[in-house]
């Protein structure tokens, strides 16, 4: 198992998604109940920013895994 299949398996069961968008939906109403509106959308763009991080940083790992394998393979 390489790194990046350990942190991001290629199925995930529609219940793993949908307990993660319920945890992410309750935060950000426990944010907004306890502060403003514009705090809300900036805690989501940060929820959002770490997400799409997350994801680039695990292809880019898939990437490197395949090319040290390409090139561990050659020698």
């Amino acid at each position: 198992m390489d790194s990046a299949s350990a942190v991001n398996p290629s199925h995930r069961s529609w219940i793993v998604v949908a307990a993660k968008a319920v945890v992410v939906l309750q935060s950000l109403g426990i944010v907004y109940m306890l502060t403003s509106t514009w705090v809300t959308v900036a805690v989501a763009a940060g929820f959002a920013v770490v997400y799409f991080s997350v994801r680039a940083l695990s292809r880019a790992s898939r990437q490197v895994d395949r090319i040290f394998e390409e090139e561990l393979d050659r020698q």
